[in-house]
């Protein structure tokens, strides 16, 4: 016999609570690691039952019942949530029904609800080239770290609608803003919207000196507790250390001397890189961004070329205009992108470059055997120095 919806969903919430009440404490590691990842998967798969159920409660107008204006005003008071999250889902649900793979894909667990909203969004640039490409997005989706496939749909949709990137380019620079806000005890908030080029600049100067700030400070804990200093000893904490990194900022800048010349950008240009949408355009921390969000920054930038064999070796690094040093360097930089444990995003520019076979041992310092590593992840191999709490790739 059939089962009834409510006597389907009355059994998802026995089986949830099944879950809940396990004790994760008792389970063996790879007992953890399984329920982990399979109750996440399910959970993906829960978001497609939903985005189902809202969608067919939307088409067939059940919410207009009560005299209300939309589905998802509706289900926020009916299910007790955010209306913008209802929203979200009921949107998702419409877009969906012209998404064949994507939908699959998403009830079968294998993508979550925010691949979902990037896939539809490179479905709005352009549908027609969307339904053509659906497949290899969606297999993208599936093998790709999350930043990656952001990364792939970005360039998607640049190559599908360059006009339309540039106009978005345009909107992200003209919402730049800056708002500081004095109370009335003389503290202050600042609240700042970067575009993402300002957001690199701001965020590379913002990084040198707090890595300095830091380095002093677990110095300090060294020299008072020795090998017993840990993170917990430092004298500031992340937060602290980024605000007198900034009021630091603030001091150089007023002692520049009149007339000094300001540090240029560098625009690394990738010739045969193979990539999925056929260019690259990003900053060198990884957003994607437009030929146009680049051009202003020509007259008073670097350019280096960079000639690929393949993915994985880089033929060639070209001089810039003024002298430049550290070539080999470099290529690691340009061809790994980012650490290269496959479970850390810290960019190129805040990692070291490891030997792959120990210099000690003869290893060469040659670009075969170099690849990028962040300090926490050098450090846990070569224990040279601890690692700093400022390389977590998280929030910034």
């Amino acid at each position: 016999m059939e089962k009834t919806a409510e006597a389907v969903v009355r059994q998802l919430g026995d089986t949830v609570a099944e879950l809940a009440a396990l004790d994760p404490t008792r389970l063996a590691d790879a007992e953890v690691v399984d329920a982990l990842l399979g109750a996440m998967r399910a959970g993906a798969a829960l978001d497609a039952a939903v985005a189902h159920l809202a969608g067919e409660a939307d088409s067939r107008r059940v919410w207009a019942d009560d005299g209300s204006k939309s589905c998802s005003g509706w289900l926020g008071r009916a299910a007790g949530r955010p209306v913008g999250e209802c929203r979200s889902v009921v949107r998702r649900a419409r877009r969906l029904r012209a998404m064949p793979v994507t939908d699959q894909a998403h009830v079968g667990g294998e993508i979550a609800a925010a691949h979902v909203q990037r896939l539809i969004g490179a479905a709005k640039v352009n549908l027609d080239a969307f339904v053509a490409d659906e497949e290899m997005l969606v297999g993208h989706a599936r093998e790709l770290r999350f930043d990656d496939f952001c990364r792939a749909v970005d360039y998607w949709c640049q190559l599908h609608d360059p006009d339309g990137a540039e106009d978005q380019a345009r909107d992200r620079h003209e919402a730049r803003r800056l708002h500081l806000s004095e109370t009335l005890d003389g503290t202050g908030v600042l609240d700042v919207q970067f575009d993402p080029v300002g957001m690199a600049e701001f965020r590379t100067a913002l990084e040198r000196i707090e890595n300095e700030l830091w380095t002093a400070d677990w110095a300090d804990a060294r020299e008072r507790l020795g090998d017993a200093a840990t993170d917990a000893d430092l004298a500031r904490t992340r937060p602290q250390r980024r605000y007198d990194a900034l009021i630091e900022m603030a001091r150089r800048a007023t002692s520049v001397p009149a007339g000094s010349k300001q540090p240029r950008p560098l625009i690394t240009v990738l010739v045969d890189y193979p990539t999925l949408a056929g260019r690259v355009c990003e900053l060198s921390t990884g957003p994607v961004v437009t030929p146009g969000e680049i051009l202003p920054l020509l007259d008073r930038a670097d350019i280096e070329r960079v000639v690929f064999d393949g993915p994985s070796r880089v033929l060639d690094v070209g001089k810039r205009q003024r002298f430049f040093t550290g070539a080999t360097r470099r290529a690691v930089e340009v061809r790994d992108r980012r650490c290269d444990q496959d479970t850390c995003t810290v960019p190129a520019h805040r990692c070291d470059v490891d030997h792959i076979e120990p210099y000690e041992t003869g290893g060469l310092t040659i670009q075969a055997n170099g690849r990028l590593r962040c300090p926490a992840h050098h450090t846990g191999r070569r224990h040279r120095r601890p690692p700093n709490p400022d390389d977590e790739d998280d929030d910034w």
